[in-house]
Formats: C-alpha cells, structure tokens, sequence
C-alpha cells in the first residue's frame, strides 16, 4: 500500500494581510497527516480552523501541500 505524507503546507490568510507563505509548523502538519490529507471533511476543517485560530489569530487557507510518498 502506498500513501502520503505532508512534509509542508503554503498557507494564505483570509484576511489577506498574509502572502502565500510555506509553513512546516508541526501543528498544521500533524492536522493534515491525522486526516490523512483529506481536508474536505468536516472534522478536519473545524481542527484546522481551531488551530489556526489559537496559533495565527485567523483561519489560513490552504493554497498547496507538498507530500512526501512512501511504500507499506
């Protein structure tokens, strides 16, 4: 079985006082890997909307994430 894995995430912020920035904050990765990149599900947008809430003052969007590949 193969998979992946976000190694980094580009964020924007929807206040738009944010650019595109890259992110490897452990936080916003280890979101996207518990939900295994799936970020269309409802629990996945309330977690990461929380977090970003708590860490950034603003929900950030997400613009691309950069994934590393493995093999099971």
């Amino acid at each position: 079985m193969s998979g992946k894995h976000a190694i980094s995430v580009h964020v924007k912020g929807k206040s738009g006082e944010r650019d595109i920035l890259e992110s490897k904050d452990h936080g916003l990765l280890n979101l996207l890997n518990r939900y295994h990149c799936d970020t269309s599900s409802a629990a996945f947008q309330t977690d990461w909307n929380t977090y970003c809430l708590a860490h950034y003052q603003e929900t950030l969007e997400i613009q691309d994430i950069n994934y590393e590949w493995f093999n099971e």
